[in-house]
């Protein structure tokens, strides 16, 4: 590295402008200070001639004039008394203006004006405010907040001063202002004289200290520092090596204690370099560890949206924003069956890796249970008894539980010490519901939980959440609260369950600011859309089949069907179920489960049956070219299904056949 010798020179600059700075600012001060005394003593003088005005004018006599408008003898004395007090104030002060006049809503209206370099205005003449703060000190004092009012200002570079003072009447009211307006000369010229004169010395006489400061610095500091530099390259240049050094520095000041102390500090660095290199191959590590826990605990939780796309009669949305790598909060939401949702909003004791384990585990115990009982308060005995026979860390987790019926809307739920669900009717608010409460999971074994049933109407709204939302601190420890949370969330009440997840975080955020996030934040949203399907179930037996079509064809004529289009669904309808009642259970016996809806005017309807395997829509279309004695046997009557109907799907789930039919009927 090029040694560049400027600290000499920097120390010549700094005392310069050091030098400078005392001498501009100590004659600005004193400048200053003569300024203000000489506008106190103007301003004395000023108010002792408004005083003595405003004492010897009969403020009686202003109404007359205000009313009248017409000038008298006593009007012309006093217009002369103004003329020889300004006269008579030349020795001491210049008035330019002696006036009393009486303010206004827009402007002043002028009773006596006496002005030496202008016409003077005439009795009753307006003129406006100079300013709005003109206005606000007139009515000051006439209100009689303030009995003296002293206002400077520049005009054209002259210092001007407005003395004011009320003019009473025999009551003892303000009914006019008495005011003198005078130049304040000079002031500036003092000041600038004043500043040179002490400047100057000052500076002479710091440029000799500077000189001689100069020569003693270089050899007690900069000639050392110089040394000290070599030696930290050289330290730098052989970092990798166990070499030490030796600085030759002999100063008996604290320059040589530095020295020594850089010999000390090459010793410990290449300590330091060792152990921090164990370090960071350490830190890499856990981060590379930590980033993936992330990751598997975000996979574990549902997270892609929309969660159900072919379900019209819900709607579903949730997130989790971790105060630490990993959280212990977690929500989930799954389908029991076709008509049950279940949904849980849990929060466990603590943060970090600890709580995502215990996390996972309570998860998965709780979805288990779920789908083997549709009762949340025997899930959630259940549940406690498993954490509590192996829970030696002691933690715990609060769960709210609920499960949905989506073909009644009923909702039924158990809290396990954790926050109360929020709930919004289709034309109301957002409001608290206040649930019953039970123990938490994992505090004690034994513990049996309540639960309870809310109705959800159509267009109803479902919002549950952990402590992080409410319990949001900003940088004065002040909380987010219901109060908030129940604001952001009525703000787009009427919105989609993401956007009003995604207005909430955002408000929590922008309460927040720059203060930490200090617990887990997460939310979900469920709206209660419901659907008009109805279901009908019969032994699949083709006695049965006009109990089918009468099912049908009373859905259809309520939904306004034409009777072309229904002709075609019956006939579908008629060829899917005859096919279920004549082979899906091999000669035995089951039932067949037929349900319809309509979704803007798509007619859905759906044949479920639990018998052999078989997807009809395999088996190839007949070669209706050719004559019926040519066709082989069989396949015409899907084939017509086809035809007739938009869409038909099969799929084999959950053990069923399940064939689905859509048909516009717009």
């Amino acid at each position: 590295m090029k040694r560049k010798n400027k600290i000499s020179i920097r120390i010549l600059v700094g005392i310069l402008m050091m030098v400078v700075v005392l001498s501009v600012s100590s004659g600005i001060a004193l400048s200053t200070e003569l300024k203000r005394a000489v506008i106190d003593s103007y301003s004395n003088y000023a108010l002792t001639y408004v005083r003595a005005a405003a004492a010897y004018i009969d403020g009686d006599t202003v109404s007359h004039y205000l009313e009248t408008g017409e000038k008298d003898k006593y009007y012309t004395d006093i217009q002369n008394y103004l003329e020889s007090t300004v006269d008579a104030s030349k020795q001491q002060i210049k008035i330019d203006y002696f006036y009393v006049f009486v303010p206004g809503d827009e402007d002043i209206t002028y009773i006596w004006d006496m002005e030496l370099e202008e016409e003077p205005m005439e009795l009753l003449e307006h003129y406006p405010y100079s300013d709005e703060s003109a206005k606000e000190n007139a009515n000051s004092i006439m209100s009689g907040e303030v009995n003296t009012d002293i206002t400077n200002y520049f005009d054209g570079g002259t210092l001007l001063l407005t003395a004011s003072v009320p003019l009473l009447d025999s009551s003892g009211n303000p009914v006019a202002i008495v005011a003198a307006d005078l130049s304040v000369d000079g002031i500036n010229e003092a000041g600038y004289e004043l500043l040179i004169n002490v400047s100057i010395p000052i500076i002479i006489l710091m440029i000799l200290i500077e000189i001689i400061y100069y020569f003693y610095s270089r050899k007690k500091l900069v000639t050392p520092i110089v040394k000290l530099q070599k030696a930290t390259e050289e330290i730098v240049d052989n970092l990798g090596n166990n070499t030490s050094f030796k600085i030759d520095i002999h100063t008996n000041d604290e320059i040589e204690m530095l020295a020594k102390s850089f010999e000390k500090m090459n010793e410990k660095l290449h300590d330091y370099i060792i152990q921090n290199e164990t370090i960071t191959a350490e830190k890499e590590r856990i981060e590379t560890e930590l980033s993936l826990a992330t990751r598997i605990q975000a996979d574990m939780l549902p997270n892609i949206f929309p969660a159900f796309p072919d379900r019209t009669d819900f709607d579903i949305y949730a997130s989790m924003t971790p105060a630490k790598e990993v959280g212990g909060d977690f929500y989930d939401f799954f389908l029991i069956d076709d008509d049950h949702l279940g949904i849980v909003m849990a929060d466990v004791s603590g943060k970090g890796v600890p709580a995502a384990l215990f996390m996972m585990m309570s998860k998965i115990l709780i979805k288990n249970q779920a789908m083997i009982s549709k009762s949340p308060q025997k899930i959630l005995k259940t549940v406690n008894e498993q954490v509590c026979a192996n829970n030696r860390e002691e933690m715990f987790v609060t769960v709210w539980l609920g499960i949905l019926d989506l073909k009644t809307g009923v909702l039924t739920a158990a809290n396990a010490g954790h926050e109360k669900p929020i709930i919004k009717k289709p034309d109301g608010d957002f409001e608290v519901y206040s649930d019953k409460h039970g123990f938490i999971i994992g505090g004690m074994s034994g513990i049996s939980y309540k639960e309870y049933e809310i109705k959800l109407e159509k267009g109803s709204k479902l919002f549950v959440y952990t402590d992080g939302a409410v319990e949001a601190t900003d940088s004065q420890n002040k909380l987010f609260g219901t109060e908030r949370l129940l604001a952001s969330l009525n703000s787009v009440k009427n919105s989609s369950t993401k956007e009003i997840l995604e207005t909430v975080h955002k408000d929590v955020d922008l309460f927040v600011g720059d203060a930490p996030q200090f617990d887990d934040l997460t939310m979900m949203c469920i709206e209660y859309i419901g659907s008009d399907k109805e279901t009908l179930v019969v032994d699949a037996e083709n006695d049965n089949l006009h109990i089918v079509m009468d099912f049908v064809d009373s859905f259809l004529e309520k939904n306004s069907c034409p009777m072309n289009t229904q002709m075609k669904i019956d006939l579908s309808v008629e060829e899917i179920y005859v096919n279920i009642a004549n082979y899906a259970y091999g000669g035995g016996k089951g039932d067949a489960q037929i349900s319809i809806e309509n979704n803007d005017g798509n007619v859905k309807i759906v044949f479920s049956d639990s018998g052999t395997p078989y997807n009809p829509l395999e088996k190839p279309d007949p070669d209706t070219t050719l004559s019926s004695e040519e066709r082989q046997i069989g396949g015409l009557g899907v084939f017509l299904v086809k035809k007739n109907m938009d869409d038909v799907t099969y799929e084999h789930k959950n053990g069923k056949n399940v064939l689905t039919m859509i048909k516009n009927i717009k």
